[in-house]
């Protein structure tokens, strides 16, 4: 039997094809990820194990979320003062009169490191440092950015506190229980919330990065 005319006897791999130890190489880095950051995790309880570990964060927080709120919603809006005869002032002490009669109107809030948000930057900062394929030049330029969107989320998410509140106490002004609704909100975004928009933003920023590198390769090679 003859093959046909121009027809190869052995098929040879194009050399683009990812062989199987490329492919075993390139699944151990993706694997680092959630190695790295579980291993931050652990790290991070330990030592945000005692309150006000990093409170020269949580002051900051603090005065910020206290300045815009009182900016949005009124001076009496938000009141900011010491936390428990602590020495640092991480208390954020939102008012209206329509709040809980029980709570003196108030809603009384503790600024900790994971509602400062330090939490939520430690993660994706982990998660762009394990990410592989890209540069370390660009990492280091992006982790800054990524950083500061994630500090503007988080306050957005403590803005949104007071109106949430306030909306459930219209209807039912006084009354037990009728400022839930920021306490809905804050623990979606706390179980699951902050990991989903997090993720989103890494998965943003990998796209983004590794097309720019790709259309890069591509512009050096049509030289």
């Amino acid at each position: 039997m003859e093959l046909p005319n121009n027809e190869p006897a052995e098929k040879q791999v194009p050399e683009k094809d990812i062989s199987i130890n490329e492919l075993i190489e390139m699944g151990k880095k993706y694997l680092l990820i959630p190695i790295g950051l579980l291993f931050v995790e652990i790290i991070y309880t330990i030592l945000t194990s005692s309150q006000d570990t990093l409170a020269w964060i949580q002051e900051i927080v603090a005065k910020i979320w206290n300045f815009l709120n009182q900016k949005l919603y009124g001076v009496e809006s938000s009141t900011l003062s010491e936390y428990s005869d602590s020495g640092y002032i991480t208390k954020v002490e939102l008012y209206n009169p329509n709040f809980p009669n029980i709570q003196n109107n108030n809603i009384d809030f503790y600024v900790s490191d994971e509602c400062a948000g330090v939490h939520e930057m430690l993660f994706i900062t982990t998660l762009i440092i394990l990410t592989p394929y890209i540069s370390k030049k660009i990492k280091a330029l992006s982790i800054p950015i990524i950083l500061f969107l994630v500090f503007c989320l988080n306050l957005l998410r403590l803005v949104l506190i007071y109106p949430l509140a306030v909306s459930g106490c219209e209807k039912n002004p006084g009354e037990w229980g009728c400022d839930v609704r920021w306490e809905i909100f804050h623990d979606f975004v706390f179980e699951w919330g902050s990991l989903i928009i997090l993720t989103i933003m890494w998965l943003i920023w990998y796209f983004i990065v590794n097309n720019l590198i790709i259309n890069k390769r591509i512009n050096q090679s049509d030289e």
